[in-house]
């Protein structure tokens, strides 16, 4: 992650902030020997389930709406599974929280590891009748800090597995590592959880309020001159017309599922039009027409998809987004395409009570 994409990240990390108004001081754990009932969804997590013991619960506000809970699976001294489930309740949701919160993972896990790590994201979703749930996931390995009585501290090689849910007005996360289950043992662990825990019911109990249209937030880059202010403007409505007709309503009711490149893609060129219709309309800063000019560039060479991928970090729905990545870099020289191209403008949004 750049460190321009880390300042607007934290700017709109900071926007959406959980502000709960009886947060604990610290985590809190919950020394129940019963099976748990998470008292705002009727979630059970039972002592013993599916051949793993309840370890821990922690709960992180006073009405333990916001809990995580851990499982363990020891085979013998070498060889544990562990999973853990992170549930708690959203103030505001918005079209890139998934992907902020992915990207977060991932910067973490790169933090406190002894080496790089391969965490590619895959997308998946599950549905009824009356809801659908768009996910985020991804199975790779974890080197994990471990205590060795000879030589202290070092790292082993686990498999691990992290999803992150769009459930409406909650927030569902699993996190898994083990040292003998298979990637397609955990995929399938993960499959077990998201029926046994009922991700649909949690996706339920609230839904977003699309009978209206959601609001957006500008990054104070935009408010730079008249034109970037009303071009950006005009990629975030794009957007939010792209995914009311594209997404069907079920899906809708559970989160943006902005993870569509296509959606994206639209934004863009609606955007870039907007530039090239009203180009004489405003005086412009430097930084702007230079802005413009760039991304007229990979308009006019076919090259939205490629941009948008790296934009990301590939954390966006593009199949072959990864066998171009090294072209596109070649574009960008080639074209004088600069870093800012990459910058994040807006984020759309809903408020809930």
């Amino acid at each position: 992650m750049t460190l321009l994409k880390k300042s607007l990240f934290i700017l709109f990390s900071v926007l959406f902030a959980m502000g709960f108004a009886q947060k604990r001081k610290k985590p809190t754990a919950l020394l129940t020997k019963e099976d748990f009932t998470h008292p705002s969804t009727s979630v059970v997590f039972p002592m013993l389930w599916s051949g793993f013991q309840r370890e821990s619960i922690y709960s992180y506000d006073l009405q333990d709406k916001n809990i995580a809970v851990r499982y363990g699976q020891k085979l013998d001294k070498k060889n544990k599974t562990t999973f853990t489930l992170y549930i708690h309740p959203k103030e505001a949701v918005d079209n890139q929280m998934i992907r902020d919160s992915f990207s977060s993972y991932d910067y973490i896990f790169h933090q406190i590891s002894n080496k790089g790590m391969d965490i590619k994201p895959s997308f998946g979703s599950i549905s009824n009748d009356s809801i659908k749930v768009n996910y985020i996931y991804s199975v790779f390995d974890r080197p994990m800090e471990t205590l060795d009585f000879f030589k202290g501290v070092k790292y082993i090689d686990k498999s691990s597995l992290l999803s992150i849910y769009e459930c409406g007005g909650w927030s569902f996360r699993t996190l898994m590592s083990s040292d003998h289950m298979t990637k397609d043992q955990l995929a399938e662990l993960k499959d077990k959880i998201e029926n046994y825990f009922g991700i649909l019911d949690i996706a339920s109990k609230k839904h977003l309020p699309i009978d209206k249209k959601p609001d957006i937030v500008l990054s104070s880059v935009v408010k730079r001159d008249s034109m970037m202010t009303h071009a950006v403007l005009a990629a975030a409505h794009a957007k939010i017309e792209w995914l009311g007709k594209n997404l069907e309503k079920k899906e809708l009711l559970t989160g943006f599922n902005d993870m569509k490149i296509e959606s994206e893609m639209y934004a863009i060129e609606k955007m870039v039009e907007f530039y090239k219709a009203h180009e004489k309309d405003w005086t412009m800063h430097d930084d702007t027409k230079k802005y413009f000019s760039e991304m007229a560039r990979i308009v006019d060479n076919g090259r939205i998809k490629d941009h948008i991928y790296y934009k990301y970090d590939g954390i966006i729905n593009y199949e072959g987004g990864a066998a171009r990545k090294d072209d596109y870099i070649q574009f960008k020289i080639d074209k004088d395409i600069s870093e800012n191209t990459n910058e994040m403008f807006y984020k759309i949004f809903y408020r809930l009570e």
